[in-house]
């Protein structure tokens, strides 16, 4: 598939991309010069097959089939010789660029000049208005009316004037592999289970050697052994085989276009534009990374090892006793001064919390030697904590006053408003 309907058309130019010099001088149809391999390809092998055909595997076959061979078969290969002559001769081009002179050079196009070749249904290098569905095709050299493919097999294009002679050349050539086909296995199963019943020709009665065979009959008859018929017969089914994967894949195809009114060109230029947004995306997920600050980035890397993200957690309303830091509230300094009248009525033992066997690992603070208290406009404010030298332990007597223990540490501020509210 991909042998007939890819091709280098100046419809759009890639970006960056060379295209191919296309010859001065427009080609009219399929045996225009140059010749393609692959339509030399494409004869040699219609000729093997025919003759392989009818010269050697259809006198194999029983009286009674092998005029029902002749018929069907030859019937099949001439409809698909007729059609294909049909399409390689005729001139697919637009009607005003059949009127032109063939002789005269193209003019070579210039992308300095133009962005494509056709432009608002005008071509640049024809010099002709076309009709809407008429593209360049550079091999051709020419505009085709209502272009398809170009097809290397027949060496010419396949547009609106030549499509269906080209389908049914293919339809065809598919119908005519596949008798072959069947003749050939039906010869391989008879030479293994009864080979008399491939040997009634008249001529056979002649030749007392069982190994010995007869090929081109009835009118050239040649005489060859048992390994000679069996490997024309290999290579015969071994080139139906490939002939019947190839037609069936393109009779396929073009049968799915028709269901979907689409031709060859109209297909691959939305393969094309599917593909190019595709492409596009997945560039963009390559290049794109996450940017953000370390701390999220390290929270990422963390999940990536099970590890949930932990949110930083707000500071207590109430710090204990064995906090580091120590946050003063507003009412805290009217409590200060409330101190000392406050004192005789207050015991240190009512400073502790309930639970004194429970708190006693809270007894013990670590205090900074950097640590300060800060007072502005009489406000105490937050304690700035260094790296921990000292621990003091706290008083738990029920003789220490409550005035010694505010001087002692800046925690014991603090006491006051825990009793109070407790």
């Amino acid at each position: 598939m991909d042998l007939c309907s890819r091709s280098w058309r100046w419809v759009v130019p890639e970006a960056g991309g060379k295209q191919a010099t296309p010859p001065q001088l427009s080609r009219v149809n399929g045996w225009s010069r140059p010749l393609h391999s692959f339509q030399v390809v494409a004869w040699a092998t219609f000729l093997i097959l025919a003759v392989a055909n009818f010269g050697i595997f259809i006198p194999f076959l029983p009286h009674n089939w092998k005029y029902v061979a002749y018929g069907v078969t030859g019937g099949l290969f001439f409809l698909h010789f007729l059609v294909h002559l049909i399409t390689v001769s005729i001139d697919p081009a637009e009607a005003n660029v059949r009127l032109k002179n063939y002789s005269e050079p193209m003019p070579t196009f210039d992308q300095s000049k133009h962005t494509h070749v056709i432009q608002n249904q005008y071509c640049h290098l024809c010099e002709l208005t076309l009709s809407e569905k008429a593209k360049h095709c550079s091999a051709c050299n020419k505009c085709i009316s209502g272009f398809d493919h170009h097809c290397k097999w027949l060496n010419n294009c396949v547009g609106s004037r030549n499509y269906w002679y080209f389908f049914c050349s293919v339809a065809s050539a598919l119908a005519g592999v596949v008798c072959l086909t069947a003749i050939l296995l039906y010869i391989f199963i008879q030479f293994f289970i009864n080979p008399a019943e491939l040997r009634t020709h008249p001529y056979y009665k002649k030749i007392s050697n069982k190994n010995t065979w007869l090929l081109f009959l009835p009118l050239f008859p040649v005489k060859t052994k048992i390994p000679v018929v069996l490997g024309i017969g290999v290579l015969v089914l071994l080139l139906d085989v490939i002939s019947l994967l190839l037609l069936g894949h393109l009779l396929i195809f073009h049968l799915y276009l028709m269901a979907k009114k689409l031709s060859t060109f109209d297909y691959m230029t939305q393969r094309r534009h599917q593909k190019t947004p595709a492409r596009a995306l997945s560039e963009k997920k390559e290049l794109s990374f996450p940017v953000g600050s370390p701390q999220k980035a390290d929270g990422q890397s963390s999940s990536a090892h099970g590890e949930k993200h932990k949110e930083p957690q707000p500071p207590p309303r109430y710090p204990s006793l064995c906090s580091t830091t120590t946050v003063y509230s507003e009412n805290s300094l009217l409590l200060k001064e409330n101190l000392s009248s406050s004192a005789e009525r207050v015991k240190s033992k009512e400073l502790l919390l309930p639970d004194l066997h429970s708190r006693q690992a809270c007894s013990t603070t670590t205090v900074s030697e950097n640590s300060r208290l800060k007072e502005a406009d009489g406000n105490p404010t937050v304690l700035v904590l260094g790296r921990p030298r000292q621990k003091v332990l706290l008083s738990l007597s029920g003789s220490t006053s409550l005035s010694s223990a505010s001087s002692t540490s800046p925690e014991n501020s603090l006491l006051p408003k825990v009793s109070k509210e407790e």
